[in-house]
C-alpha cells in the first residue's frame, strides 16, 4: 500500500521495458565500450502550464541513482512554468538513468498537460466552484 507522495515505480518502467529503442540501444553501446559518462541532462517545458509530476520522478530518481555522485534539481510540484524553462537537471553516470528518460518524460507531460488543464477550466470557472472527477484509467 502506498501512502501520499508514497509512488510504487511499476516492474515494467524499472526493468526499461517502457524505454524507447534507442535508449536501449545507447545503453548497450557504452556498455561495451566501457563507458559511463557523469552527463547534466535537462528537461524543459515546450510551453506555459503548471508543472506536476516531479513527485513521482524523483521517486523513481530514488530508486534508480547511485547514493553518491548525483544532482538532482526541480522546480516544486504545482508551480508555473514557461516555455523553454528547465523545469528538471539530473547531473548522475548516464548508465544510472538514461534507460528513465522515457518514463520521465511521459510523467512531467501527463501530469504537467492534466494540471494545466485543471487550472485553465478553474480559470475558466471565473470564481464557480469546479469539481472534477478523476480520469481511473490514465495513469499507471
Amino acid at each position: 500500500m502506498t501512502t501520499p507522495g508514497d509512488f510504487e515505480i511499476a516492474r515494467s518502467v524499472l526493468t526499461g521495458y517502457t524505454a524507447d529503442n534507442e535508449l536501449h540501444r545507447a545503453l548497450t553501446i557504452l556498455r561495451n565500450e566501457g563507458i559511463n559518462p557523469e552527463v547534466v541532462v535537462e528537461f524543459t517545458a515546450e510551453r506555459e502550464g503548471i508543472f506536476c509530476g516531479i513527485t513521482e520522478v524523483k521517486t523513481l530518481l530514488g530508486r534508480v541513482l547511485p547514493e553518491t555522485g548525483r544532482e538532482v534539481w526541480a522546480l516544486d510540484e504545482g508551480v508555473g512554468v514557461v516555455g523553454g524553462e528547465v523545469a528538471l537537471r539530473i547531473r548522475a553516470p548516464y548508465a544510472s538513468f538514461g534507460l528513465f528518460e522515457t518514463a520521465i518524460l511521459g510523467t512531467l507531460a501527463s501530469c504537467t498537460g492534466w494540471a494545466t488543464a485543471a487550472g485553465e477550466c478553474v480559470e475558466a470557472g471565473d470564481g464557480i466552484p469546479i469539481i472534477g472527477y478523476g480520469a481511473r484509467h490514465v495513469h499507471p
